[in-house]
């Protein structure tokens, strides 16, 4: 008895629907009317998706004209001809979309040069002498003692040098107007101290709690590429992040965001910084000198995959 009652149910509400749909059909076709002279005609896409395709098409429209997007379908409404003009052009944008090779290499150079030469010892006679103490001696670096009984003086000479040289490249396959992203790196614990205040007993108690979090170092890059013929547009940001040598702790960042335009197969450069610092400091007894040269340098090139 149920089951007669669910099936003459679900054949009412289908009545029901298609009799909406009926009167829906007359109203539809008054708010939207079809010039005598125009069609409308719904076109299956076979590989492209209706974002992507109207945009294109919508300069191509007849006067008057109009055209919309639906899942894997176009809806157009124009004349019979530039109906046939239209279904020409979809032939040759409606393919498959090329698979694509990015490739983005950061490379960076960073030199560092330090000399330094202090002066300390004691000197006297007659009754008077005089005494320099080392100032914040250095373990690096070579000594030369001058002196001949109780007079002593010492000189105190630091070289250094240093090279940092990287090149880190990474390379993604993505369809043409697609987006991608690739990254790889590691977690950095960073450790910290915290002084916590309870109150225990009516009295305030400090306590000094120790804590680590970890930090994300990592490299890769975002882009969206856009193919015309032998030539690409890409919206990119590549970032790198590496550990910095000079601070402890610290995270040395280099990170681009642009559009470019270049040829298929080209190394496109997408930007680049130089620094170059010098410094001189002479004090009483001793000079300072250092200079540090820092050259970044960031290119992607995009290629065709064979299919």
């Amino acid at each position: 008895m149920l089951t007669r009652i669910s099936v003459h149910l679900v054949l009412l509400l289908r009545s029901i629907a298609a009799a909406m749909m009926m009167c829906a059909i007359p109203a539809l076709s008054q708010s939207l009317p079809v010039p005598q002279n125009m069609v409308v005609e719904v076109i299956q896409l076979r590989y492209r998706t209706s974002q992507e395709l109207v945009p294109i098409l919508q300069p191509m429209l007849a006067p008057g004209g109009g055209i919309s997007g639906l899942p894997g379908q176009l809806v157009v409404r124009t004349t019979p001809t530039n109906l046939e003009e239209i279904r020409r052009i979809l032939v040759s944008v409606d393919t498959a979309p090329r698979q694509l090779l990015i490739t983005v290499r950061q490379d960076a150079d960073i030199s560092s040069e330090r000399a330094a030469t202090s002066v300390s010892g004691n000197v006297g006679g007659n009754g008077a002498r005089v005494t320099v103490p080392p100032a914040n001696r250095d373990p690096r670096g070579g000594n030369v003692v001058l002196g001949k009984g109780d007079n002593v003086a010492r000189v105190h000479v630091i070289e250094g040098r240093s090279n940092e040289n990287s090149s880190n490249t990474q390379s993604i396959r993505v369809m043409e107007g697609r987006e991608a992203y690739i990254s790889v790196g590691q977690s950095i614990p960073v450790r910290g101290r915290q002084i916590q205040r309870r109150v225990i007993n009516g009295q305030v108690v400090e306590q000094v709690v120790d804590s680590t979090q970890y930090r994300d170092v990592s490299t890769g890059f975002y882009v969206l590429p856009r193919v015309s013929g032998d030539r690409v547009t890409l919206d990119i940001s590549p970032q790198r992040e590496a550990l910095s040598r000079q601070v402890a702790g610290g995270v040395s960042v280099q990170s681009v965001v642009t559009t470019v335009s270049g040829r298929i197969g080209d190394w496109i450069e997408l930007g680049g910084v130089g620094q170059d610092s010098s410094g001189q400091q002479t004090v009483l007894f001793g000079t300072a000198a250092g200079s540090t040269r820092d050259m970044r340098r960031v290119q992607v090139r995009v290629e065709d995959v064979p299919q």
